[in-house]
C-alpha cells in the first residue's frame, strides 16, 4: 500500500528560498557558504527510496 501526503507548495517554496541564499551568497561573497550544510546527494536519494 502506498500513501500520498500532500504539503501543498511548501516544498517547492523552501527550494525557491534555497536557491535565493545561494544566488545572494554567490553574488555578494562569492561562495556558497549561505547554503553550507545541506544534505548529501547519496543521503537524501536514500530518503526518496520506497519504505517497506
Amino acid at each position: 500500500m502506498s500513501s500520498r501526503v500532500n504539503v501543498g507548495s511548501t516544498v517547492t517554496e523552501a527550494a525557491y528560498a534555497l536557491v535565493d541564499r545561494a544566488a545572494r551568497g554567490l553574488l555578494t561573497t562569492g561562495t556558497y557558504a549561505a547554503v553550507a550544510g545541506g544534505i548529501p546527494r547519496g543521503e537524501f536519494n536514500v530518503l526518496m527510496l520506497p519504505q517497506a
